[in-house]
């Protein structure tokens, strides 16, 4: 019940009836904000129920998500795993055909032999496959040394048998020649070899006159050694050089000589090894000087 306050200026408010009108007044305040506040913990309520059907919402969406990408990476490698085997399949299929045609004596046109199948699955006496060339200038492969039961393409204009031992080391690459060689100079004289046919004043070879073709200096082998080979110390290098020179006469099979060369430094005058290839050096597969050139060969491979 709500006390009225008399209007009659006759009628002066006693204290009980001004105490009892804040009360009133202080009662219908705070009734006011219990239900604003009541108000506003529904709005949380609502809010916080959205926010979990929200997030909850989120994580069905994801974890659908998460499945539909297992099932197509599922699928994908269940597909590639499945030509995998296929290719797989075919090319051992292809290389067991092409083992026993070589066997019986085929000559394959080699890029028909594809890499992986040559040096992993062919499977053939001996385990090698030599690549030569014939007459009519196409490349072939086939067991070494046997002749075409065909006799198509002509004859065999040189094969790798034929070539020598610096020749068929110098057509490997870098991490091959590492593999097949046993001693440093030899894959060096190797590497060297290949820098022969760019001769030049700042170059590894130096072209020569009075019967030399090219020739190779010590030091400046030494100089490109260390220039190529990581970690080579100034005395190591020159050593390697020394010991290459002499790989690279053996491997020639003496088609390239050693002798020394006398050199100007600072005014002194020196003797110093150099490796030399002749004029009248004959080499496999390469047209002697004033020649044309022949057919080239490769590498065997297997």
């Amino acid at each position: 019940m709500t006390t009225d306050i008399p209007t009659d200026e006759s009628q002066t408010p006693t204290n009980d009836q001004l105490d009892e009108l804040v009360e009133q007044r202080i009662q219908q305040a705070t009734a006011d904000l219990h239900e604003r506040i009541a108000d506003l913990e529904r709005e949380v309520e609502d809010l916080r129920d959205e926010l979990a059907n929200e997030r909850d919402a989120r994580r069905k969406a994801e974890s659908r998500l998460a499945e539909r990408e297992e099932t197509v990476t599922t699928e994908h490698d269940a597909r590639l795993s499945a030509l995998e085997a296929k290719a797989n399949g075919t090319r051992s299929m292809i290389a067991e055909l092409q083992s026993r045609e070589l066997e019986k004596s085929a000559h394959l046109q080699y890029d028909n032999v594809e890499p992986n199948i040559m040096d992993e699955l062919l499977d053939v006496d001996g385990e090698r496959v030599e690549r030569i060339t014939k007459d009519n200038g196409n490349q072939y492969a086939r067991l070494p040394g046997e002749e075409d039961a065909l006799d198509r393409g002509g004859a065999v204009a040189r094969s790798t048998a034929d070539l020598l031992p610096i020749q068929r080391l110098a057509r490997y690459d870098d991490e091959m020649l590492a593999s097949v060689t046993n001693r440093k100079p030899d894959e060096l004289a190797a590497k060297a070899w290949r820098e022969r046919d760019d001769p030049g004043r700042y170059n590894l070879w130096t072209s020569g006159s009075s019967g030399w073709r090219v020739y190779l200096k010590s030091s400046d082998l030494a100089d490109w050694i260390r220039a190529n080979e990581e970690g080579v110390s100034k005395n190591y290098a020159q050593e390697l050089a020394r010991r290459t020179l002499d790989a690279m006469t053996e491997l020639s099979k003496h088609r390239l000589i050693t002798t020394q060369k006398k050199r100007t430094t600072d005014g002194l005058t020196y003797k110093e090894n150099v490796v030399v290839l002749t004029e009248e050096a004959d080499l496999p597969g390469e047209p002697s000087l004033g020649e044309t050139g022949g057919p080239a060969t490769d590498e065997v491979a297997g």
